[in-house]
C-alpha cells in the first residue's frame, strides 16, 4: 500500500484521540469539551477514509488494461 505509513500515522492519532475522549469521560469533563473531542475524532476518521479512497483508485489504475 503506497499510503500505508500515512494511514498508520493517522490511526495512531485516532488512538490518541480515543484515549483523550475516554479520559475526559472518566474525569466528568463538560459535555462541550467531550463533544469537541469527538468532532475532532470524526475529522481524523474522515482523513483516513480519504487516504484509503485515493489508494484504491491508484490500485485500480495500476492494474487497469493498458490502452
Amino acid at each position: 500500500m503506497r499510503y500505508k505509513n500515512n494511514v498508520l500515522d493517522r490511526l495512531n492519532q485516532i488512538d490518541i484521540s480515543v484515549n483523550r475522549v475516554q479520559l475526559e469521560v472518566n474525569r466528568n469533563l463538560g459535555q462541550d469539551k467531550i463533544l469537541e473531542s469527538l468532532e475532532k475524532l470524526k475529522e481524523q476518521i474522515e482523513g483516513v477514509r480519504e487516504i484509503i479512497s485515493v489508494e484504491s483508485d491508484d490500485f485500480e489504475q495500476q492494474f487497469a488494461p493498458k490502452r
